[in-house]
């Protein structure tokens, strides 16, 4: 019998839900899945650059298994690419480093430094959110809320931790933080120990 699968700790969510190929002419429905751990291994070895012992340690696996887990998301990644196939990226056993909050009306996605649940969303001021926590199991499909089209990082106050989804257009120093007042910044991926 084999033991159960741990589950996989991962930065943030995605900022998009997958990829549709453009040109091609294939409408077949066949399509690649890329899970969020997947994307997670692509993030960190390729996109922050990470050496695969930091990037194993970051999402909480050993070695070896991030280096399945990459070999499998460059494998599907490249058969997308080369078949024209769009991919989503969905499923998988993960959990968020930190707490994540998704608006239901402006569609943004932002993270708080404080322990209580926000009283409203950052940027709209709606109350209709909710905090995105999603597990996975193997042959579960779970729903991660669609990404904004236009969202395209994170701004972040520098002084409270609130990230909130970055508005093309909309320069993140133009946002006043609403729990400390600081003008937000483009967000730096941090560095974690």
């Amino acid at each position: 019998m084999s033991r159960p699968r741990r589950s996989r700790k991962i930065f943030r969510p995605p900022l998009i839900g997958g990829y549709l190929p453009y040109g091609s002419s294939k409408d077949n429905g066949e399509s690649v899945s890329l899970l969020f751990e997947e994307y997670e291994a692509i993030r960190l070895a390729d996109y922050e650059g990470l050496p695969q012992q930091d990037a194993a340690f970051r999402m909480g696996i050993s070695r070896p298994t991030f280096s399945r887990v990459y070999d499998m998301a460059r494998q599907k990644i490249a058969k997308a690419i080369v078949e024209g196939l769009p991919f989503k990226i969905d499923g998988g056993s993960v959990y968020f480093s930190e707490l994540w909050y998704k608006c239901d009306h402006c569609n943004t996605s932002f993270s708080t430094a404080v322990e209580n649940e926000p009283e409203n969303c950052p940027v709209c001021r709606s109350v209709d959110f909710r905090k995105i926590t999603f597990q996975y199991a193997d042959n579960e499909s779970g729903i991660l809320p669609k990404p904004a089209v236009h969202h395209t990082g994170f701004c972040e106050c520098s002084r409270c931790g609130l990230r909130i989804s970055h508005q093309a257009g909309n320069p993140c120093r133009s946002l006043i933080c609403p729990y400390c007042s600081t003008p937000m910044i483009r967000e730096h991926h941090p560095v974690e120990d």
